[in-house]
């Protein structure tokens, strides 16, 4: 039997997903809400075709959609596999992130503060901000907390693309955000963030931030307390982790994802977001300036590779026990 080299991509993302599964977590940290919102919206993916069948008045779409899942059950198998490792991995990335002050205590904000003024010339970078888009606080907050709808857009946009190579490719980079940067950096690099240092430190270097968010943002000094007040709740969604941020990691994927449809305004678009979502981190107190900088450079990074993994992968074939790389007739699977 041969085995296309792809279905080994798509085997590592389970397996990823299966080791995620399998991470000891603290009880506290463990919690289903992804895999449950996961399974809540696959009714709507079900309706997706045969919807579009109608409204387009296909003569017949019951025996079209029947048609097209004879035709397309491998993808269609493989795409719920990734959906629902992504849900998988997303939610021992929640758990990780919850857990980070019971394994790690925070320590490493001193050190941050120091660098950030050390490569700003001895100024906090969100006086900068605040200098320059005082005035768009208030629509930096709404792009910044409609990054959540963002991400899971991605995933799912991701589960369910044609393109098997590049599907493979960014679920991988998707895994490595959450696990490698929101899970093992973050733990490593254990950090609240500019908005927090006072709650856990004893430094008030940042007050004049809180005062100034405290009139601009007030709902977002509600969903800090209320992330610190939820630390040790197993039934909400929460977490506290600076450095890396996961916000920049997102953006910048979203933005590599839409330039590989190699359409300027797309391309635009999406460098814009991840500059937006850059500054908001810093502006709204959530991030260091160095925070989203260390993201994105490791999200280009592990692109890059994961992009060469695929393409090797795809242009091999596996039988009798080794991989080989198809012939011309046999074409590049």
């Amino acid at each position: 039997m041969v085995i296309r080299g792809i279905t080994f991509g798509y085997l590592t993302i389970i397996a990823i997903a299966c080791v995620a599964l399998a991470l000891p977590l603290p009880d506290n940290s463990r919690g289903d809400s992804f895999l449950t919102l996961a399974v809540l919206v696959i009714p709507i993916f079900l309706c997706a075709q045969p919807l579009r069948l109608m409204l387009s008045r296909h003569p017949s779409p019951t025996r079209q959609l029947i048609a097209d899942v004879r035709t397309h059950w491998p993808k269609i198998l493989w795409a719920a596999a990734l959906y629902f490792s992504l849900a998988v991995t997303l939610e021992a990335f929640s758990a990780v992130k919850k857990s980070i002050p019971f394994i790690v205590p925070f320590y490493l904000d001193p050190f941050l503060i120091d660098l950030d003024r050390f490569l700003f010339l001895g100024t906090d970078p969100w006086r900068i901000t605040h200098a320059l888009f005082g005035w768009l606080t208030q629509p930096i907050l709404w792009l910044y907390n409609g990054w959540h709808m963002a991400h899971i857009g991605l995933a799912v946009w991701i589960a369910f693309a044609f393109d098997e190579v590049q599907k493979v490719r960014f679920t991988l980079l998707l895994q490595f955000i959450w696990l490698g940067l929101g899970g093992g950096a973050a733990l490593a690099l254990s950090s609240v963030g500019p908005i927090m240092v006072g709650d856990f430190y004893a430094n008030d270097d940042f007050l004049p931030l809180l005062n100034v968010l405290q009139q601009e943002a007030p709902s977002l000094i509600t969903t800090k307390n209320l992330l610190i007040s939820t630390m040790d709740d197993p039934l909400l969604i929460s977490g506290i982790s600076a450095m890396p941020s996961v916000h920049v990691a997102i953006a910048t994927a979203i933005a590599l994802w839409l330039q590989r449809y190699e359409i300027r305004v797309l391309t635009v678009l999406g460098w814009l977001y991840t500059g937006a979502i850059y500054i908001g981190s810093i502006h709204l107190g959530w991030h260091y300036a160095t925070d989203g900088l260390f993201s994105g450079v490791m999200v280009l990074l592990v692109w890059w590779l994961s992009g060469r993994y695929v393409t090797w992968l795809s242009a091999r074939e596996f039988a009798d026990g080794r991989f080989s790389v198809p012939s011309a007739e046999q074409g590049t699977a």
